[in-house]
């Protein structure tokens, strides 16, 4: 396409922004679960401190049952001997700690995954429960107003207890499986994970009723502090209305007369006078 074609065609910016605009429409959205953000990071940091301190044990074990029929005898010995165990205690406690934070990590994940998949196909089955919401994002415009903070999710009601259940029984089931356990560990599996499941979920119920309470409090103070704004601002006003004429005609509000007390003086002239004649009567009898 020439030059001259591109000025004989005005309408091709329009139809190029306007293609662009779709584009950018059409584009698809993931929605992450607080959950699979904060459940897997505390289970990886919680199973990293349990494999660093059982694969630290496991390898200094290890190291004193290889070397025990060569004990070293020099002191040179000696310093070898214990750098080579530190060294072996080390990479050991970060083997197991590596391999424990993403068994437990990523055992965690998927729990989250199916917790949250199971409540939005339980919602587009039988309908949300308990308080219906939209997916939000910490930190929207609506939300500061409202002061209301809710967690990202996959549902748009409230979380269930009966997904939590299930989603820890499948993951003890699979678990159980995958290791071959015996049928007592197997079934112990499978109930450890549905009673630790179903409590994760009756938790974050929990944490929702609060935040809920919370919410309310919120709005509760804001709605007081803004009655007393507006009835501060209401006394401002009349107080202003009432002055403002008197400041407008340039009047000084008068003083109030006070009333003058009357001071009788009888009894103090008649102790003057009392005192000048006891000091006459007293210079006549020295004589003078």
């Amino acid at each position: 396409m020439s030059l001259a074609d591109l000025a004989e065609s005005p309408d091709l910016p329009a139809s190029s922004s306007s293609s662009s605009s779709s584009s950018s429409s059409s584009r698809l959205s993931l929605t992450i679960p607080t959950s699979l953000l904060i459940l897997p990071t505390t289970a990886a940091l919680i199973g990293l401190s349990i494999g660093v301190v059982r694969g630290g044990n496991r390898a200094r074990l290890r190291f004193l049952a290889e070397n025990a029929h060569r004990q070293p005898k020099t002191v040179q010995g000696w310093y070898f001997y214990t750098k080579t165990r530190n060294y072996r205690v080390f990479f050991g406690s970060l083997r197991s700690g590596g391999k424990y934070a993403l068994g437990l990590g990523g055992a965690t994940a998927g729990y989250v995954l199916v917790d949250e998949s199971l409540g939005w196909a339980r919602e587009r089955m039988f309908g949300a429960r308990g308080d219906i919401r939209h997916t939000k994002l910490r930190g929207d415009e609506e939300d500061e107003e409202d002061g209301v903070y809710r967690k990202v999710g996959w549902r748009k009601g409230e979380v269930m207890w009966e997904d939590g259940a299930v989603a820890g029984g499948l993951l003890g089931l699979v678990v159980g499986t995958a290791y071959r356990l015996p049928r007592p560990l197997f079934i112990r599996s499978v109930l450890m994970g549905t009673i630790l499941g179903g409590t994760t979920s009756a938790m974050q119920i929990a944490q929702a009723h609060i935040g809920k309470l919370r919410d309310e409090q919120e709005r509760a103070e804001r709605a007081v502090a803004a009655s007393d704004s507006n009835a501060s601002t209401a006394a401002t006003a009349s107080i202003t209305e009432e002055v403002g004429p008197a400041l407008v005609m340039g009047k000084e509000p008068e003083p109030e007369p006070y009333e003058s007390a009357e001071v009788t003086m009888a009894g103090v002239s008649g102790d003057v006078e009392e005192g000048r004649d006891w000091w006459t009567r007293l210079k006549s009898y020295f004589g003078a």
